[in-house]
């Protein structure tokens, strides 16, 4: 009985897309201040989830034990004596790098899940889609379905850096609705996954993919279904 038990736990044990995920995770879970988290408190669970995952073989890219490190080089940091200075650096908290990282996942991960949760309700009206569409021969509009799968395999084929955090950058809505506006003043009409991938981040492809859509809601974009695949046609720039 006890066997069978520890099968099941097993089987229940929570697997992460990545180790950003699985701290967000933590964090959620015991109702912790992102940019007040107790360092030591996060990396013992965290290093816990570690251990039964590998107890019961569960696969862990490099990158959760890049993490491991890291938050085991922010405790031994919180260990050290503050150091004396005539003006206090917030700059020196070790968390804040971390923190600032949790709350881009965080935005990224609900932003795709909005996205996938309105297809989700789309999906009463759909009727099938007939085969010329799926063969990409179709010269109409782009269904949602079609537009989310193009997204998440973008956002899905973009690996951040092996490094366990995320890159510090801003990325601002406007410069990429202008940005979209540039390119399709000069050349009329971009290929929707060409011009995406050139999108090196995460937050950077979501950001410039909802600059897509706020222009088609205004009316000066629309997005077609070619020969050479989805293509983005500016109107009246």
């Amino acid at each position: 009985m006890d066997e069978e038990k520890a099968v099941e736990y097993q089987v229940n044990l929570p697997v992460f897309e990545g180790p950003l995920d699985l701290l967000l995770h933590l964090v959620t879970k015991d109702r912790i201040d992102i940019h007040d988290i107790p360092i030591h408190l996060i990396t013992d669970q965290y290093l816990d989830y570690l251990r039964k995952a590998r107890e019961f073989n569960l696969e862990l890219g490099s990158s959760f034990f890049a993490m491991a490190s890291t938050l085991l080089l922010i405790k031994s940091r919180m260990l050290l004596p503050a150091r004396r200075q005539e003006e206090t650096d917030e700059s020196e908290d070790p968390r804040q790098e971390l923190a600032r990282s949790l709350e881009e996942f965080k935005m990224m991960k609900e932003i795709k899940a909005r996205i996938e949760s309105l297809m989700e309700e789309e999906r009463p009206y759909r009727a099938r889609e007939p085969a010329v569409i799926r063969g990409g021969a179709f010269q109409g509009k782009i269904s949602l379905i079609r537009l989310r799968a193009a997204f998440l395999s973008l956002y899905e084929s973009i690996r951040e850096e092996e490094g366990s955090l995320l890159p510090a950058e801003e990325v601002s809505l406007d410069e990429e609705i202008a940005g979209w506006e540039k390119h399709l003043s000069l050349y009329g009409k971009v290929n929707f996954m060409e011009y995406l991938k050139g999108q090196k981040t995460r937050l950077r492809l979501v950001v410039s993919f909802f600059a897509l859509l706020e222009l088609i809601r205004l009316g000066k974009a629309r997005i077609s279904d070619r020969a050479e695949g989805m293509v983005v046609e500016g109107v009246n720039l």
